[in-house]
């Protein structure tokens, strides 16, 4: 009887490795003909769902960050090349001509460096914006003397 029984479970467990080898094909062709499937950018959205999450482009130009136009006027008399602006503390533009268009960005800050220019104070005004710029305004007046004095901190729509 004992014989009868180790025959019995030679055949269930030759079944079940059969059934499981079975399994492991069938479960390597479907996951090569997916892989195939997934070359085909069509067939990709219907087949992964983070496909469907990535969506487009924000903008035309691929910007992610909005950005904003300010315009400055030199109101001294004399050109002074030696007085920059700075954006984030970083030279952005000179004075070699009366009028300065800068681009920025949300929440950068806007310096005017006259530290190399002892003898004189500098008067700048902001004379134009973009539609989406809310600070500085139109109309600000700074000025400044041998030193570094803050603008504004630009904000945008």
């Amino acid at each position: 009887m004992a014989g009868k029984d180790r025959i019995k479970k030679n055949n269930f467990t030759l079944k079940i490795e059969k059934l499981l080898i079975k399994a492991v094909i069938a479960g390597l062709i479907l996951l090569v003909g997916f892989q195939f499937i997934m070359l085909n950018d069509t067939a990709r959205v219907f087949l992964n769902y983070t496909a469907g999450l990535e969506g487009s482009s924000f903008g035309a130009d691929g910007m992610l960050t909005k950005e904003g136009r300010i315009y400055i006027l030199l109101e001294n008399e004399m050109l002074m090349p030696g007085v920059q602006l700075l954006v984030n503390g970083e030279p952005a533009a000179s004075f070699n001509r009366r009028e300065i268009e800068l681009t920025v960005r949300n929440n950068d800050l806007l310096e005017l460096d006259a530290a190399r220019v002892n003898d004189e104070y500098i008067h700048i005004s902001v004379v134009g914006i973009s539609d989406n710029v809310l600070q500085p305004s139109v109309g600000l007046r700074v000025k400044a003397k041998s030193r570094i004095e803050t603008i504004s901190r630009v904000r945008l729509k």
